[in-house]
């Protein structure tokens, strides 16, 4: 019976210790830690994309002004700015102010050859 009262009493200061605000704080730190590890592990492949793009769009599309250079590294920042440029100036005719035709066509196929376009699985 003595065993019972102190099991009871154990799970009683447990559930006061792990309410209080210190203990929440700490488990919502750690929380945020680990989803943040998380999305970076997800997002790696993603980026090695990008950076994979960056090289050949580099060696490529070389010698770039240095205008055409940082609208090349705004492009390649992420996988949504790729999408809306492809979108934008590789499906349309539309003219890029920034680059020529036959370096956006360049870039249009380097985009379209990367693995980038593709879906979400």
């Amino acid at each position: 019976m003595l065993r019972f009262f102190v099991i009871c009493a154990e799970i009683v200061l447990l559930v006061i210790v792990l309410r209080s605000p210190f203990v929440q704080y700490f488990f919502s730190d750690i929380q945020s830690t680990v989803s943040g590890w998380f999305v970076s592990i997800s997002e790696l492949p993603e980026q090695r994309e990008l950076d994979a793009l960056r090289n050949q769009a580099a060696a490529q599309l070389a010698p770039l002004k240095e205008f055409e250079a940082n609208y090349l590294r705004r492009i390649l920042a992420s996988r949504s700015t790729v999408m809306r440029f492809h979108i934008a100036y590789c499906e349309t005719t539309d003219i890029n102010p920034n680059f020529s035709l036959g370096k956006r066509q360049q870039l249009c196929t380097l985009i379209e050859q990367s693995k980038l376009l593709e879906p979400d699985r």
